[in-house]
C-alpha cells in the first residue's frame, strides 16, 4: 500500500465503509488480498451477494463460501444467474448471416452502433475482424458451425443433468426421481447438492434475486471471437430454452429453500424471481422440466393447434411425452413438490415476483395465475410487493386489448379478485403492479389493503373495456384517489379503451412521457404529469386525464 494508506486507515470505520462503496469488485478483491486491517472492512462489502447457478461447478463458489466459517456469515443475498447462453439458430445460413464481426459495413438493417463491442475497444479487440470472416473457406464456417452447436448441446445437457439429482422432497421417505440415473452419476452432478448444503449453513442469508437472461444486452451475443448482432438474436432466435433451463433451475431452488431453510429465523425475507413460458405451473409440467424434457413438445402442439386451449395443449403434449405411463399417483407427487416450493415464499416481507406467457391463447394466463396464487398466499407478511404477469417482452406487458381482452385478461384478473377476497396482506405498504385488469377488480384489490398501503405504482397496466364504460383510467383513478390514503402515487403507460372495441380501435396511452409529442418538451410533460396526480391523491374528481390541448399545441423549442 502507498505513503496515504495510514492516513486512510485513521478515518472512522464508517466513512471507510462508505468509501469502500464506491470501489468497483476487482478493487474490492485487491484490497482485501494486500491490506490485513481493510480486509475487515472489504469482506462484508465482497461476500454480502453471492452468484450461482445450477450448472457444472455453478455452485462451487456458493458453497466454498458457505463452508467458510469467517465468510458465510457475511452472505445476505444469492443471486441465481446464468452465466453462458447460446441460442438455437434454424440454420447454417441463418447463423451467418446473424454474425456482425467488427468493421462489418452497415446494411441498413443493422449497424454497429447497436453492438455491444461498439465503442469497447477491449471487447473488440477479442473478436475476429470483418475481413478475416469473409475470407474465411465455407467449409471452415460451417465445421464453426458444428463446433458451435455442439457446444450449445453440450450446454444445455450440462443444465439437464441437475435433473438427476433432484428427489421427491414432499413425499414422507426421501426418494430420488431418477433413481437409475442419479446411480448412474455417481458424484459428478454436485450443484443441487451443493446448493442444500450451502442453503443449510448460511446463517444470515435473507434474500434471493434472480436476473433472467433477457436483462443483459450481451446475452447469447458472444462465441468464441464470433459476434451476432443483438437484433439478429431478436429475429433469428427465440428465447424458449432459455426459458427452460431458467425455469428448471428457479424450480429447484425454490424447493431447496423450502426444505433447508426452515424455521422462523432462516426463512428469506425477500425474493426476486421472473417466471417465463409454460415453467412449472401445472404438475405435468413440473414432471417435464425434472424429467430433462422440458416444453418443447408442448410449444409444438400449440403451433400445430392455435385455436385450442392453453389446458389442450398440455394435454397433447402428456399423451406424446408420458406415453400413458403416467399415473394419478405420480401426478400428485409432483403436486405436493409444488405445494412444498410455497414455503419459500412464507416469511417474506418484500417480493418482486413476474410470471410471462407470450402464448395469448385461452386458459395460459389463467393457468399461471394459479400457481402466482399459491404462492402469493401463502405470505403473510408482505410489505412490498412488485407484481408483473401476462405476455411480458423482455419485462414490458404488452397492452391488453380487442376483441381477445377478456380471455387473455381473465387469469390476472381472477389472480387479483381471490387474492383481495381470501389472502388480503395486513401488513403491505408498497405495492407496485403491471397487469391487466378491470376497474372493478383492480379498486376492490387496492381497497382490500387500504388500511396500510401507502405506496402505489401502476405501470404498463391495461384496462380491459369488457363492454363497460366504467373501465376508464378516469373512473378508476377517481376511486383510487377516494378510497386511499397514499402518500405516493407512480403512473406510467396506462392504457384503456374509451368505445367498445371494433375494427381498427386501437388503446389510448396515458403518462407515456417517451411519446413523441413530448419529445424536447420534458418539461411540460412533468407539469401535466404532476398536476394529474396531485387531482387523484387530493381525491378529486377526475374527469380527464388527457393532455390539455394547450400544451399539446404549443410547439417544441427550437
Amino acid at each position: 500500500m502507498d505513503s496515504g494508506t495510514p492516513l486512510l486507515l485513521d478515518l472512522p470505520h464508517e466513512l471507510l465503509i462508505a468509501i469502500l462503496h464506491y470501489v468497483n469488485l476487482a478493487a474490492w478483491k485487491h484490497i482485501r488480498q494486500t491490506c490485513r486491517i481493510l480486509a475487515k472492512l472489504a469482506a462484508p462489502l465482497l461476500f454480502s451477494r453471492v452468484y450461482f447457478e445450477l450448472c457444472g461447478q455453478g455452485c462451487e463458489s456458493l458453497y466454498e463460501i458457505s463452508q467458510e466459517p469467517t465468510l458465510a456469515p457475511l452472505v445476505k443475498t444469492v443471486v441465481l444467474r446464468r452465466v453462458r447462453g447460446y441460442r438455437k439458430f434454424s440454420s447454417f445460413d441463418s447463423w451467418t448471416a446473424s454474425t456482425h464481426q467488427p468493421g462489418a459495413p452497415d446494411n441498413g438493417l443493422w449497424s454497429a452502433c447497436e453492438t455491444t463491442y461498439h465503442n469497447d475497444k477491449a471487447l473488440s479487440d477479442q473478436l475476429m475482424p470483418y475481413n478475416q470472416w469473409i475470407a474465411m473457406p465455407a467449409e471452415d464456417k460451417k465445421a464453426l458451425y458444428e463446433a458451435y452447436n455442439a457446444d450449445r448441446e453440450q450446454l444445455q445437457m450440462e443444465i439437464a443433468s441437475i435433473t438427476n439429482t433432484l428427489c421427491f422432497r414432499a413425499a414422507e421417505k426421501l426418494e430420488f426421481i431418477h433413481p437409475d440415473r442419479a446411480l448412474a452419476t455417481g458424484k459428478a452432478i454436485v450443484a443441487v447438492r451443493q446448493l442444500n448444503k450451502a442453503l443449510k449453513t448460511l446463517p444470515n442469508l435473507s434474500a434471493l434475486e434472480h436476473e433472467p437472461s433477457f436483462w443483459y444486452d450481451n446475452w447469447a451475443l458472444r462465441w468464441r471471437d464470433l459476434y451476432f448482432h443483438p437484433f439478429s438474436i431478436l429475429g433469428q432466435t427465440d428465447h424458449d430454452e432459455d426459458e427452460d433451463v431458467e425455469a428448471l433451475q428457479i424450480s429447484v431452488v425454490l424447493q431447496s429453500l423450502a426444505c433447508f431453510r426452515v424455521g422462523d429465523n432462516h426463512r428469506l425475507k425477500k425474493m426476486s424471481i421472473h417466471v417465463g413460458g409454460p415453467a412449472f405451473a401445472t404438475p405435468r409440467r413440473l414432471r417435464h422440466l425434472w424429467s430433462g424434457i422440458g416444453h418443447e413438445i408442448t410449444r409444438l402442439y400449440r403451433e400445430l393447434h392455435p385455436a385450442s386451449s392453453a389446458a389442450a395443449a398440455d394435454a397433447d403434449a402428456d399423451a406424446e411425452v408420458n406415453d400413458n405411463f403416467e399415473t394419478p399417483a405420480e401426478t400428485e407427487r409432483y403436486g405436493r413438490e409444488l405445494y412444498l416450493m410455497r414455503l419459500a415464499f412464507a416469511d417474506l416481507t418484500h417480493l418482486d415476483f413476474s410470471m410471462s406467457e407470450d402464448d395469448e391463447r385461452e386458459g395460459c394466463i389463467a393457468i399461471a395465475a394459479k400457481l402466482a396464487f399459491l404462492f402469493l398466499s401463502t405470505t403473510k407478511n408482505l410489505r412490498e410487493l412488485i407484481l408483473a404477469i401476462g405476455n411480458l417482452v423482455y419485462g414490458d406487458l404488452m397492452p391488453v386489448f380487442g376483441v381477445d381482452e377478456k380471455q387473455r385478461a381473465t387469469g390476472s384478473i381472477l389472480l387479483l379478485q381471490h387474492i383481495a377476497h381470501r389472502a388480503p396482506w395486513r401488513h403491505i405498504r408498497n405495492i407496485q403492479l403491471e397487469i391487466a385488469t378491470d376497474r372493478t377488480t383492480l379498486v376492490t384489490f387496492l381497497l382490500a389493503h387500504k388500511n396500510t398501503l401507502r405506496l402505489l405504482t401502476l405501470t404498463q397496466t391495461s384496462l380491459v373495456r369488457l363492454e363497460n364504460p366504467q373501465n376508464t383510467w378516469e373512473s378508476t383513478l377517481t376511486e383510487i384517489g377516494k378510497g386511499l390514503c397514499l402518500e405516493s402515487l407512480t403512473l406510467a403507460k396506462l392504457t384503456d379503451v374509451l368505445v367498445d372495441w371494433s375494427p381498427g380501435i386501437q388503446p389510448r396511452m396515458l403518462f407515456d412521457k417517451d411519446d413523441k409529442r413530448w419529445q424536447d418538451r420534458l418539461s411540460d410533460y412533468e407539469t401535466y404529469y404532476h398536476d394529474c396526480i396531485h387531482r387523484i391523491l387530493r381525491g378529486e374528481e377526475i374527469y380527464t386525464l388527457d393532455p390539455p390541448p394547450h400544451l399539446l399545441l404549443h410547439s417544441p423549442p427550437a
